[in-house]
Formats: structure tokens, sequence, C-alpha cells
């Protein structure tokens, strides 16, 4: 069908090509991160009543930096099965527990370790034609992510290797904890010795992990650069409405909401929600979150972040669904399984939300947190459908 997001196509795609080119990649809270979001802000303001800061403190290197330490603590339980199975099955207990509440769950966990910096959240308030009834974040980030370089080195056999190190701790633990209980002094004999020489084998895989977190910044293209350029065609869009005559909320505040950090844990999204749990001025809100866009043939919607444990709000994935027929595109229904979007903060902070991408999410794509992601990736037509469906979800959502 006719898009009318099909004229910022180039505007958008202009715009990621310029970010690439005179700013490049943005590590949470740097400053190329803070100097995206002083252009992102300039570019909406002429469609904005007021855009504000919303500055916020975080440890950005906590949420995947302390993996070397994992290896560590791995070779040093190695050594300790021999003499100190109870001290070795200990460390592979504190490994598991930093994984999962900082990594999985993002808890922030080891956070007071790491130092800490200063982030940027831009938040664009577009006001309505009539009087506000309801408020809807619209939002993108603006960091890239640090290369995972076994995603990169083993592509889509990375999984496996993935699942071969969380083998080897648990074997490790297995069988620490079997001779705690059964050979509590003394070396190891007989199977014990066999059990040595397993994990003993695991060692040079386990190691490997000492490179998943480098500190080589991928490009961001895809990730998350083209959300930023969508909510600026989004906000250039507006501009042309109040001409035009064509579609312009007349009851609903839109919040082109540029964040910083996710790729640190979700740590700009988590303090905004956490600030805007309940609304000062008391309007109703809720939040569209765009994470990944290069390619409409992997439209997707997320109806669960597993990792985090948040649900989508069931409205605006409806709702999704909706704008998705109405641009006609054919989307999928997906649980996430691995990771997490900026919505689920949100979600987890009582803010309905929902998620969706134009990337492919079922399985490791090469573009994917690896030097790949470059606007190369990125079809202008993606950039269209996300800005179009965003539009469509908007006259849903005022009527």
């Amino acid at each position: 069908m006719p898009m009318i997001a099909d004229k910022y196509s180039g505007y958008m795609y202009d715009m990621i090509d310029r970010v690439m080119k005179e700013i490049g990649p943005r590590e949470s809270c740097s400053d190329e991160e803070k100097r995206l979001g002083r252009e992102f802000a300039s570019v909406i303001a002429p469609a904005c009543k007021r855009v504000e800061t919303h500055e916020f403190t975080c440890s950005p290197n906590a949420f995947l930096g302390f993996f070397p330490w994992l290896v560590l603590m791995y070779l040093a339980g190695v050594v300790l099965y021999f003499f100190l199975p109870a001290v070795s099955v200990a460390l592979v207990v504190i490994a598991f527990v930093a994984l999962f509440f900082e990594v999985v769950r993002y808890r922030e966990l080891l956070d007071p370790l790491f130092t800490r910096r200063t982030g940027e959240n831009i938040a664009g308030h577009v006001a309505p034609s009539g009087t506000a009834k309801r408020r809807v974040y619209v939002s993108g980030h603006f960091d890239s992510a640090f290369e995972f370089k076994l995603w990169y080195w083993f592509k889509g056999f990375s999984t496996v290797v993935m699942g071969i190190g969380v083998l080897g701790l648990l074997l490790l633990f297995g069988f620490g904890l079997a001779r705690t209980i059964s050979q509590p002094v003394g070396l190891p004999s007989g199977v014990y010795w066999i059990f040595g020489w397993v994990i003993l084998a695991f060692t040079p895989i386990m190691m490997i992990f000492v490179f998943f977190h480098t500190r080589d910044l991928v490009p961001g293209a895809m990730d998350d650069m083209a959300a930023i350029a969508v909510l600026a065609g989004l906000a250039k869009y507006f501009e042309d409405a109040k001409r035009s005559g064509d579609f312009y909320p007349k009851e609903t505040e839109v919040v082109l909401l540029g964040l910083s950090s996710e790729e640190a844990g979700l740590r700009g999204a988590k303090r905004f929600a956490a600030d805007h749990r309940v609304e000062p001025d008391g309007l109703p809100a809720q939040a569209i979150f765009l994470d990944g866009i290069y390619d409409e043939q992997f439209f997707t919607v997320f109806r669960k972040e597993v990792w985090p444990g948040a649900t989508m709000d069931p409205g605006l994935v409806d709702t999704t669904l909706r704008a998705a027929r109405i641009v006609g595109q054919d989307i999928a229904l997906h649980v996430l399984p691995l990771g997490a979007t900026d919505a689920s903060a949100f979600a987890l902070a009582g803010i309905p939300s929902v998620s969706f991408s134009l990337a492919e999410n079922q399985k490791l794509a090469p573009n994917y947190h690896t030097r790949y992601d470059t606007i190369d990736w990125i079809r202008p037509e993606s950039l269209a459908v996300a800005l179009q469906t965003v539009i469509e979800m908007l006259k849903l959502i005022d009527a």
C-alpha cells in the first residue's frame, strides 16, 4: 500500500549515514552517545513543545564487564577441585548468582564494584491539537554495543559455544559437590580423577569467554540508530502534518524518547521508568519501543521478554498487530528468549509497553552485536514500514 512514511525514508536513511560517519560507535554514557543525544534533541525540537534532558548515573561496564572474572573463577575452581572441592563449589555458585542477577535479571548486583558514569536520556514532548488525555512514549536507544567476539568468530555456532560454557560450569559444580560429599579430605582417586580430567578439558573453551565482551564498539546502525532515525522521521512527519492536514494526535501527547545505556543492561530505561512510574500530571502513559530495524520481512512483535520476566501489554501487542496489517505487513508474534529491550524496564515498572523489531531474532544474525552492524544492511523500506506502523498505532490509540 502507498505509505506517507515513504516520503521520509531518505531523510531517515541519511541521518543514519551521517551519524555513522560523523559520530560513529557510541559507548553507553560516552561523549559520543551524548553527542547523538544533542543532535537528536535538535532535529526533533521543531515538532516539540519542549525537549528535556534526563540525567542519571549508572555503572555501564558492570553488565558484561565481569566476564573475565568469571573465567578466572572457573580456572581457580578447577585447581581447587583437586584440593578444596567445597571452595570450588562455592566459586561456581558465586559465578551463577552473578550471571543470573546481573545478566539474566538485570538487577545491577555487581554495579557497586564498577566505575559510575553519567548518562543522558532525551525526551521531546509533542503536544496534541486538543486537550491531552494520555501520553505515549515512542522510544529507541542511542548507544551501540561492545562487540561480542564469540558471536563474530563463531557466528551461528556461537550458541553451541555458549552452551558448552554453561555445561562446563555445571560439571564443575556437580563434580565438586560430589567430591565434597563423598571425599571431604585428601586427593581424589579413581572416578574423581576422571571427573578432574573432564573439567580440565573444558578449560580452553572457558578461556575464550575472556573475549566475550571486549572494548571494541560496533557501529550500531540497526541496533539502534535506525530506531532513533525513525523517531526523527516521526518528528518530521508531525511538523508536516500540522500544515498538510494528515493525521495529527488530538488527545495524545507523544513523547519522542531517546534512551541511554540500553546495551549496559537497560540502565537508562530503568532510571527513566523509575522516575515516571507515576506521571506528575496524572496522564496515563504507555510506551512503544523500536529495537533493531533493517529488514521488514523480519517484522516481529514481542509479547514477552523471558530473561527479565517482563510481559508486554496485551492491548498494545494487539494494536501493533492491527497497525502492521493496515500497513500491509505480515508480522510474527514471538517471545524474546534471550536478552531484553528497554520495554522490559518500563513494563516491570508498571508502564504498559510493547517492543517490536524489523530484524532477525529467531537465530543469531551476522550483524547483531558485531562489526557488521553497518548501514549496508539497512533497507530504506524498513525505515518507512517502521515509521508508518508507529503512525498507525498512534491513530488507533488516539481514536
